[in-house]
């Protein structure tokens, strides 16, 4: 199946980001297409490789858990003292693929 692309847009969701060390950490969206994602967090990746995604997703009255295995792609720390985290997706369902686009076709 051919990943559908869909623009780049502001994104609020909140989640928790899962790292391989064993550490959660709540992050919240501020970028996000089909493609890939920018996280908003209070620490870094502490290299982790791949990491586990949950965001609370919310669309048009429509609310959906995502749930992404995630490939980091940046992670700097910010003029908020926040880590700001891109990631790219590694694992993610058609359905979670489809909820992201409509929220991006929407909003851009």
């Amino acid at each position: 199946m051919s990943i559908s692309h869909s623009p780049y847009v502001r994104c609020f969701w909140t989640g928790t980001l899962y790292l391989t060390n064993g550490k959660t950490m709540p992050i919240h969206c501020t970028h996000i297409s089909t493609q890939m994602i920018e996280v908003e967090a209070p620490e870094g990746i502490q290299g982790s490789k791949m990491v586990k995604l949950e965001l609370k997703a919310i669309h048009e009255g429509k609310i959906a858990t995502l749930k992404v295995l995630c490939d980091p792609q940046l992670d700097v720390f910010n003029e908020h003292n926040k880590h700001y985290i891109k990631l790219s997706y590694h694992t993610i369902s058609d359905k979670d693929v489809n909820f992201i686009k409509e929220f991006a076709d929407a909003h851009s």
